[in-house]
């Protein structure tokens, strides 16, 4: 394929799924934003989860290198922070909740595994920080390295909670809020 078409094809699919989530964006949703044809579509992907993955694979390692370039700067602690909220602000903008729902309530067994992975994935990663971080002395040490565990398990379920998104006028407002307030609940008060 193309790399002009491969590019088509990946930004149509990303702004319908950003917008609309997984379960509503179709094959052929996908091929109108694009401009292609459906032949097209299927010569490069089987179905739209392989293209989905293919986008979620990106955006996930995108994260990866964020947080090692954010936590390996000579920078104070708390610009680390602030730089990891701004980066999670930028990342979340525009994000729909469908696209969140669909992300940690997946029903499609081909889609299920494959994103409890992404989130398993993202909690670890956090974890590998904030312990390391809590070593360093930054991080509060009465905080069990469990409850951060817990707690990142269950943020995506406070994401979701209706009563949370009618305080906020939009999903990554409330994500940002969330952010905020784990990373600074944990912080270590001087």
């Amino acid at each position: 394929m193309k790399d002009a078409t491969h590019k088509k094809l990946i930004e149509a699919t990303r702004k319908l799924i950003w917008k609309q989530g997984i379960n509503k964006t179709t094959v052929e949703h996908i091929c109108v934003e694009a401009g292609l044809s459906k032949m097209t579509f299927y010569r490069a992907y089987e179905n739209k989860f392989d293209i989905i993955k293919e986008i979620l694979d990106e955006n996930y390692a995108n994260v990866a290198v964020a947080f090692e370039e954010i936590f390996s700067k000579s920078i104070p602690f708390i610009e680390k922070m602030m730089e990891l909220i701004y980066y999670n602000m930028e990342i979340n903008k525009e994000v729909s909740p469908d696209l969140i729902r669909d992300i940690i309530k997946q029903d499609n067994p081909q889609m299920k595994e494959y994103m409890q992975e992404k989130v398993d994935f993202y909690r670890e990663l956090s974890l590998k920080y904030i312990i390391i971080e809590q070593k360093k002395g930054n991080f509060r040490d009465d905080v069990k390295i469990e409850f951060v565990s817990f707690f990142l398990d269950h943020i995506n379920e406070l994401i979701l909670d209706d009563r949370l998104n009618n305080i906020y006028e939009s999903t990554d407002e409330l994500i940002n809020q969330l952010t905020k307030m784990f990373y600074f609940g944990i912080l270590r008060r001087n």
